[in-house]
């Protein structure tokens, strides 16, 4: 079973890709209102769940250890170690 961290990773990378190959729709339609809308949407939630993740088990990103009252981006397991995909 996977752990509610891994889980959360995943959703967040798979609204993540959506966004991004929307943006690469966009890219080549840039007038198609309906899948600007649903870009959007995609950025929204994937904020969402970054923010959440974040919350929950630190900074995604070096960058993001700003945002925190400490600088601990050194105790996440790191996405190639074998605890970070548990």
């Amino acid at each position: 079973m996977e752990t509610g961290r891994t889980e959360l990773l995943k959703k967040l990378q798979s609204y993540n890709f959506a966004a991004y190959d929307m943006l690469l729709y966009l890219d080549t339609h840039p007038n198609d209102k309906k899948a600007f809308a649903l870009f959007r949407d995609l950025v929204e939630k994937t904020n969402k769940l970054k923010a959440q993740f974040e919350r929950e088990y630190g900074p995604l990103r070096a960058y993001s250890a700003a945002n925190f009252e400490k600088f601990e981006w050194y105790k996440s397991p790191w996405p190639w170690e074998k605890e970070a995909n548990a």
